[in-house]
C-alpha cells in the first residue's frame, strides 16, 4: 500500500511541474529566432579601469558554457550584435569608527542590448545589477584592493549568470 500512495505522489509531482510550465532556467531560445551572437566590449561608465574586459569576459565565457555554438567570431558571421554598459560603485557598509571603513560593498550595474546588424533592438536587459561586500582590512591597502578584485569578480560572474538567464527565458 506505501508504494501505491508513493507511485500516486510521484506521478502527480510530475503533472504539477509540467502543467505550470517548469523548466530550467536560460533553456530557451534567444529573441527574435538568434542562433549566432556577437559580443562586443561593454562601455565602462566606472571609474574602476579595466573592468569591462572582465565583464565581457565573464558574459563570453557564460555564453560559450551555455551555447558554444552560439558564439560569432566576428560581426560579419552574427545574426545579432550584444553591446552595453557596466557600471560600478561601491559604498562602505560598516566602520570601526566614523573615518575608519572595515566592510565596503560594490555594485555593478549591466545594461545590455541585442540589435539586429542593421541596428534593430532584439532584445534590452533593463539594469541588471549584483552587488558583493568586501573587507577592508586594516593598513593592509594591497589586501583591500585583492578583496575587491574578488568582489568585482563575483560580481561580474553572477551578472553574466543573469543576463544569459534573462535573454534565454522566453517568458
Amino acid at each position: 500500500m506505501k508504494n501505491r500512495w508513493k507511485q500516486i505522489l510521484a506521478a502527480a509531482c510530475v503533472v504539477v511541474l509540467t502543467a505550470c510550465g517548469y523548466h530550467f532556467s536560460g533553456g530557451g531560445s534567444f529573441p527574435g529566432g538568434v542562433s549566432r551572437i556577437f559580443i562586443t566590449m561593454l562601455e565602462n561608465r566606472s571609474s574602476e579601469s579595466g573592468v569591462e574586459s572582465i565583464f565581457t569576459n565573464d558574459l563570453i565565457y557564460e555564453f560559450t558554457r551555455k551555447r558554444e555554438a552560439a558564439i560569432a567570431k566576428n560581426k560579419a558571421s552574427a545574426d545579432a550584435i550584444l553591446s552595453g554598459t557596466i557600471s560600478l560603485s561601491t559604498t562602505t557598509i560598516s566602520r570601526s569608527s566614523v573615518s575608519t571603513a572595515v566592510e565596503k560593498r560594490v555594485v555593478g550595474t549591466l545594461n545590455l542590448r541585442l540589435v539586429t546588424p542593421d541596428g534593430r533592438t532584439f532584445w534590452s536587459s533593463g539594469s541588471l545589477s549584483e552587488q558583493q561586500a568586501y573587507t577592508v582590512e586594516k593598513e593592509n591597502e594591497t589586501a583591500t584592493d585583492q578583496n575587491e578584485s574578488e568582489a568585482i569578480a563575483e560580481v561580474s560572474e553572477k551578472l553574466a549568470e543573469a543576463a544569459f538567464s534573462l535573454m534565454t527565458d522566453n517568458f
